[in-house]
């Protein structure tokens, strides 16, 4: 084990260049600011980007510490070990009051809340977690830490942070070649998605690396979380949900689409929710009961994955990428939104957004409303 090591190598070599998040944390509560999300959605960045609002404000790199616990030198670390960090910090910084911890993938150490809630409960640390598994850090989290802690979703890149991770930051009103360029970048995002890694990728990259990300949620998420034994079945399952996305799907149809038990297909199902790759979105109603009987539209969390199976539908990927930015409204901004769909007899509407029991926002999604391939209809 090499924590010294580790820490003093990021002091070192310092912060790498960030590009602003529209995700903000913040600084001075006493509690745990936990980031979850699906991997390669940028959270160890996030945590780059609040490190340096901090160092804006006054504080030094020294009191920052920050420690990645996938580092292949940090391998077979325990909960018992992570008391070092404390020597370590107060070692560098003795006339510290308040410790600042970044701990990122902190779920590879077992136990890792105990050593987390003793120190939120002398008071005196400031922690910042990442992980992703969205069940670790959403619904187990509130247990471990006893509310001593709050949860902040990261998705990946929004179509204005794509644009400003491609360097392109125009002022309205747009000239016809700003325009011309903002097309362009939008039938790439509309294409290939937002992970933060691929912006500047050539397309046939963007499509490996985009590959290479689902085995990793396959093998390190729900492989080694799970202990998922089928899986080619987890792959067809997978691959029925990309194909489908955007769509009403229930578990009797994934069944008749997929050679699994209806028992396996809801276990795995809610594997595949709880790590963030498929988001259900459910019919409005005023009776919570009877929305959570309905059956969900299913998106995914970027559309590049569509991209990955050969999927077309560009009418869908234009409602999957709003269903998410609506979602980055309310994890980003405003947690009492809710999102759903309407549907009757009558018609269709893509998106109720409500807060409370008010109707803010009836939302009817199409990429072009003139064209007869687009699958969207105008309300």
């Amino acid at each position: 084990m090499s924590l010294e090591e580790v820490i003093v190598e990021f002091h070192k070599l310092g912060i790498p260049e960030v590009k602003e998040r529209e995700l903000k944390l913040p600084t001075e509560l006493d509690k745990a600011i936990v980031v979850y999300g699906l991997r390669r959605s940028g959270k160890s960045y996030l945590l780059y980007q609040t490190m340096l609002e901090l160092i804006e404000n006054g504080l030094p790199l020294e009191r920052l510490f920050y420690i990645n616990f996938e580092d292949e030198r940090l391998s077979g670390i325990t909960v018992r070990d992570l008391t070092k960090i404390v020597e370590l910090y107060y070692k560098h910084n003795p006339e510290a009051e308040t410790m600042y911890l970044f701990l990122d993938e902190v779920q590879a150490v077992d136990g890792w809340e105990l050593f987390v809630r003793r120190l939120l409960e002398r008071k005196n640390a400031r922690i910042f977690i990442t992980g992703s598994s969205s069940k670790l850090l959403s619904r187990e989290i509130a247990t471990s830490l006893r509310g001593r802690s709050l949860s902040f979703r990261l998705f990946p890149l929004s179509f204005r942070e794509f644009l400003l991770f491609k360097g392109f930051q125009p002022e309205e009103p747009l000239i016809e070649r700003e325009r011309g360029v903002i097309k362009r970048y939008l039938e790439e995002y509309v294409e290939y998605g937002g992970f933060p890694e691929i912006v500047d990728y050539p397309p046939l990259l963007k499509i490996r690396t985009l590959q290479e990300y689902l085995d990793l949620i396959i093998y390190k998420d729900l492989i080694e979380r799970y202990g998922v034994e089928k899986t080619g079945a987890m792959r067809g399952l997978i691959r029925v949900i990309t194909r489908n996305f955007a769509r009403r799907s229930s578990i009797r149809k994934l069944h008749a689409l997929i050679t699994l038990s209806k028992a396996k297909i809801y276990e795995y199902f809610s594997y595949l929710e709880d790590v963030g790759f498929v988001i259900p979105i459910r019919r409005f109603h005023f009776s919570e009961v009877e929305s959570l009987r309905s059956i969900p539209k299913l998106y995914i969390a970027d559309v590049g994955f569509a991209s990955v199976f050969g999927v077309k539908d560009l009418g869908y990927r234009v409602e999957n990428i709003v269903a998410i930015e609506l979602l980055r409204r309310k994890y980003y901004r405003e947690p009492r939104l809710s999102v759903s769909y309407w549907m009757d007899s009558k018609g269709e509407v893509d998106f109720v957004v409500s807060l409370g029991f008010r109707v803010k926002e009836l939302i009817q999604v199409s990429y072009d409303i003139d064209d007869p391939q687009d699958q969207t209809k105008r309300s």
